[in-house]
């Protein structure tokens, strides 16, 4: 059986989520006799290469390349980790891989195709399932574009809003809320199986009448058994926390030193880790707080750095589909203090496997790693609940290729 992943960037050039869960599963299915390529639309390598066994097949940004590939592949299943407007992996990828594959995937690592926003925050001010009511997505994108979330006037929101209704533009702004969450049902009558691996997630798609037998709950990835990890950990205080993501705005990180700024209770050592997406947000988040910055490592070896901190920080603005490396460091019994945002808090038990603390509010963040700290320096330590069972995971998710 011979599958293509398709993702839109991978290891070692890219060092995220994706591309670690995407080699994840390449490397599964490789062990289970599958073959297997991974097409790239963008790599560092500017060319076809191997990585740990797998062969990578640089896209160059490009749908012909991409349907060359597909033509002389042969391949069964083409399953899609990725998708990208304006010029990236979009819908007519898919149809032109169910052209040439016998069947055709898509993971969910983020929550395309529904909230417009992205947040899934109404009007900024509270969570919200939502995103196929048009007129309601409309009133609150309008409500952030003229920032409700800080005078909160619906004096204002009503006059904006008659304003564009005037001009046409109101409209046009519904009519790309619906073309978006539209997409969403052109996915589903194209793919034989959508995984989710994120309980919310798949409820807030039946929640909104997307609910078809495609769409699959799965297990996410298994607990790595490497020699000298998953030991029993010490939790001693060390004072030392680590940020891990890719280095832009929806990752936090400027949340994170801002609340460093404010915690006068302790001194507390920073080490950040991740990719640098955008440059003068780095500059911005340096000047901010003097953290120490470390880079990219590979996957194995941030498992077992996991064991020198106390806490994980993960502050992001932006739902986490189920972060991998909360998933890792739970594995790795090291405690998460993070934003209470989609995903975040479906997962993360406040003062049993770690902290929560309010959304985008970087007082509170600060608040919280203090309580966090108080306490365990009273004797707290995490409670996890176990991995289940890996090899019947294995299995269900091998048993979709066959």
């Amino acid at each position: 059986m011979r599958v293509l992943l398709v993702t839109g960037n991978y290891l070692p050039g890219k060092n995220g989520g994706i591309e670690n869960y995407s080699h994840w599963l390449a490397t599964l299915l490789l062990q289970n006799h599958f073959e297997i390529e991974v097409a790239a639309l963008n790599v560092n390598e500017n060319e076809d290469y191997f990585y740990e066994g797998v062969k990578v097949n640089y896209l160059k940004g490009s749908f012909s390349v991409f349907e060359s590939l597909l033509e002389k592949g042969n391949f069964d299943i083409c399953h899609f980790h990725e998708y990208s407007e304006f010029g990236g992996i979009e819908i007519p990828w898919f149809k032109k891989a169910r052209e040439h594959s016998k069947k055709v995937f898509f993971t969910f690592h983020l929550p395309y195709f529904t909230c417009y926003k992205g947040d899934f925050r109404y009007k900024g001010t509270e969570d919200c399932n939502t995103f196929s009511n048009s007129k309601r997505c409309t009133e609150c994108v309008i409500a952030d574009k003229i920032g409700y979330e800080n005078h909160r006037s619906e004096i204002v929101l009503k006059s904006v809003a008659g304003l564009m209704k005037l001009t046409g533009s109101k409209k046009k702004l519904e009519e790309k809320i619906i073309s978006k969450y539209q997409k969403l049902s052109d996915l589903i009558a194209t793919c034989d199986n959508i995984f989710i691996y994120a309980d919310w997630f798949k409820n807030i798609l039946f929640e909104n009448g997307y609910a078809d037998d495609s769409i699959k709950k799965i297990p996410y990835k298994t607990k790595t058994n490497i020699s000298g990890l998953n030991a029993a950990r010490d939790y001693s205080i060390r004072n030392k926390i680590l940020f891990v993501g890719r280095i832009q705005h929806q990752k936090g990180l400027h949340l994170l030193c801002k609340a460093m700024n404010g915690i006068t209770t302790r001194d507390i050592q920073l080490d950040v880790y991740g990719n640098i997406m955008d440059r003068d947000y780095y500059d911005q988040c340096i000047k901010e707080y003097s953290f120490n910055f470390k880079g990219t490592t590979n996957y194995v070896q941030m498992l077992g750095i996991l064991k020198e901190y106390d806490f994980l920080i993960l502050p992001s603005i932006f739902p986490e589909m189920y972060s991998l490396i909360i998933k890792d460091s739970f594995y790795e019994q090291l405690p998460v203090i993070a934003s209470s945002s989609k995903g975040n808090k479906d997962v993360i038990v406040d003062g049993v496997n770690g902290f929560l603390f309010d959304y985008d509010n970087a007082k509170d963040l600060a608040g919280t790693i203090d309580r966090a700290y108080q306490l365990k320096d009273n004797g707290w330590v995490p409670v996890f609940s176990e991995p289940g069972n890996p090899e019947k995971d294995i299995e269900e998710i091998v048993s979709y290729y066959l």
